[in-house]
């Protein structure tokens, strides 16, 4: 069931921008010998997402990531691609994602920051401004705003902002979970705890299905 929500990610929400790989590095043409190669490779580092976490997200209206030879950064608003108008877009570089492939999660991680905070709305709070979809996520989301005046972000980026705390955390999570737990222990262990953890996941599920019976 856990592959079928990771298949259905790649299908729904992963797309590929006209002539990325033409346009990308040349350190990511040679390391790609097809254009779904990447996406390949980004699912590969996001394997510790639990699949609650995952089927969250295919539950979302928007939230989408775009292979592409631009630089990566998250895009709110809606973004159009192909002719066809994407809301909530992490857009991932493919030069990134060869050659520095924590900076290649960073938007990922904003936009789940987004969509965790308020499901993607336009102007909505996110998780890590102490916001949450619901009771069990804003706890979530006030234990990181409690998190960051604390200034343990892993870098100047991360110091700078509560979004940027949350997204790189995050992308670092991923990529070195074992330096995220020397340079700040709190967050790896919230992260650990809560919106990585399959536990988690689970223990929502059931108290929002008791919400419905009551």
């Amino acid at each position: 069931m856990e592959t079928d929500y990771w298949d259905q990610l790649k299908r729904a929400r992963i797309h590929v921008a006209s002539r990325a790989l033409e346009l990308a590095s040349v350190a990511a043409q040679r390391r790609y010998g097809h254009i779904w190669a990447p996406a390949e490779e980004l699912l590969s580092r996001m394997t510790l997402l639990p699949a609650g976490l995952v089927q969250f997200w295919l539950g979302c209206p928007g939230g989408h990531i775009v292979l592409t030879h631009h630089p990566s950064h998250y895009e709110a608003a809606d973004h159009v691609l192909k002719r066809r108008s994407l809301r909530n877009v992490a857009l991932v570089s493919l030069s990134d994602l060869v050659e520095d492939p924590l900076e290649s999660l960073v938007p990922v991680g904003h936009l789940l920051d987004h969509l965790l905070g308020c499901g993607g709305a336009e102007h909505g709070s996110r998780l890590s401004e102490g916001s949450g979809l619901d009771s069990s996520l804003q706890e979530v989301g006030k234990r990181i705003a409690r998190l960051f005046p604390l200034g343990y972000g892993f870098d100047a980026p991360a110091r700078q902002e509560p979004r940027g705390y949350f997204a790189r955390s995050f992308s670092l999570y991923l990529c070195d979970r074992e330096r995220l737990n020397i340079v700040d222990p709190q967050m790896e262990r919230l992260l650990r705890n809560t919106v990585l953890s399959k536990a988690f996941w689970m223990s929502r599920d059931k108290h929002l299905a008791l919400q419905v019976v009551l």
